[in-house]
């Protein structure tokens, strides 16, 4: 497999502009709908507004339209680091309060993972094939993996209830997940890529569970 191109140690400052004017927007607009999506009614967007299939999506979109992978994994953690900020920021402005650790452990979370889908994001703009196979398996095994937790938490082998909201998330989050598959991976790399799949799966299921308890942990001990 070659090496993705990022000849740069350091981001030029046209391509740092170029990342910070993609990251903010992005980032403003996804915390603004996390914020706003909490007092929705409607289940899915409730749901969504609280899923991390959008910010997987939105750091890999601010990734693809970056010019190095460094800028991509850069693009991808301030734009989530940003909608961290802005989703906090809408809570204050709701007149709700909150406790400041609670904004350390979603920073400590959501910046590495934007730099990880980012970076991906990166691979499918700069690189060749190859790269855009490995980061479509990365992206659609996120979100087959938020779709597991999330059936795990229905006991969803008991029965599936389609009108519960982590059903419907997880129905989206699994389309999702199919359509990235579509759209990036040659049909000559189809088999490569299935086959990727579950242990790729299996390993964001394990995180999903780690970062789900750190977080109650932290919560609990507010």
């Amino acid at each position: 497999m070659s090496e993705p191109p990022d000849a740069a140690t350091v981001i030029p400052r046209s391509c740092a502009v170029r990342v910070v004017a993609t990251a903010l927007p992005l980032g403003l607009l996804l915390g603004a709908y996390s914020a706003v999506g909490d007092g929705i009614d409607a289940m899915v967007i409730n749901g969504l507004a609280n899923a991390a299939g959008p910010w997987i999506i939105t750091a890999f979109l601010a990734g693809i339209v970056q010019r190095s992978t460094r800028a991509g994994g850069s693009a991808g953690a301030l734009t989530l680091a940003t909608a961290v900020a802005a989703y906090y920021g809408g809570v204050l402005i709701g007149g709700h309060s909150f406790p400041l650790p609670f904004v350390v452990a979603w920073l400590a979370v959501a910046a590495p993972s934007g730099a990880l889908f980012g970076l991906a994001g990166s691979w499918c703009a700069i690189a060749g094939d190859r790269w855009r196979t490995a980061a479509a398996i990365l992206v659609s095994s996120a979100l087959l993996a938020e779709a597991a937790h999330r059936l795990m938490a229905l006991r969803a082998w008991t029965g599936i209830e389609w009108d519960r909201t982590y059903t419907q998330v997880a129905t989206a989050d699994a389309l999702a997940a199919v359509a990235v598959l579509l759209i990036l991976v040659e049909r000559r790399r189809w088999l490569v890529a299935l086959a990727m799949l579950p242990p790729v799966t299996g390993i964001g299921l394990l995180l999903f569970v780690v970062a789900g308890g750190i977080l109650g942990w932290v919560i609990a001990g507010r």
